[in-house]
């Protein structure tokens, strides 16, 4: 999984993510959305990195019997993901070599602000609070031309530049590409949208 831009303050939380697959040179790519609205919750899972245990986590994430909130799943996400990424290693060795970050932003039941989460693979998926403001995966270095107060009509602009970025890398890189696809959540519920084509 490859781009990741979100924007979020107390009253809103802006997710845009690509949609190419990518598993190797060998394999023809593919295309999913990487951005999951769960309306029930007030919530958004997005992930970066391993596509199958983004696919798990949302299942055991949207089945819970009961009303949870993104504070509430935030208290049981960091063992539950360790022991789902436990399970996906042991079956599929594979994975090991792979790196996940799942992120939730929704709004809290208790302070009616929209509070973001991260949780990290390279770090035991230890919980981590968001700050407010815009992040961009992967950082972009050079950021000159593009305007970065219109976002997120500015994110297909942002994409291809971290897709230029990441072809001038010698090994590792992150494949971007498809559509830009937008989920922004506000107090009033969900809009979903497609910015269009990245080719």
């Amino acid at each position: 999984m490859s781009s990741l831009l979100f924007y979020t303050d107390e009253n809103e939380a802006v997710v845009a993510t690509d949609t190419l697959l990518h598993y190797s040179v060998d394999t023809p790519p593919g295309y999913a959305s990487k951005t999951i609205a769960i309306p029930h919750m007030r919530m958004i899972i997005a992930a970066t990195g391993s596509a199958l245990l983004f696919s798990r986590w949302i299942g055991l994430v949207n089945n819970q019997g009961f009303a949870l909130d993104v504070d509430a799943v935030d208290a049981h996400a960091p063992q539950e993901l360790q022991a789902l990424w436990s399970e996906l290693n042991r079956h599929l060795p594979a994975l090991g070599n792979q790196s996940a970050t799942i992120y939730h932003f929704g709004i809290s039941d208790n302070s009616g602000k929209v509070h973001g989460f991260a949780y990290r693979s390279g770090s035991d998926f230890r919980s981590e609070r968001l700050d407010y403001g815009l992040g961009v995966k992967p950082e972009l270095i050079d950021k000159a031309g593009i305007d970065w107060n219109s976002f997120p009509a500015c994110a297909p602009e942002i994409m291809r530049a971290q897709s230029r970025q990441e072809d001038e890398k010698p090994g590792d890189r992150v494949y971007i590409g498809g559509t830009t696809e937008i989920t922004h959540l506000t107090k009033d519920g969900f809009s979903i949208y497609s910015l269009g084509s990245l080719d």
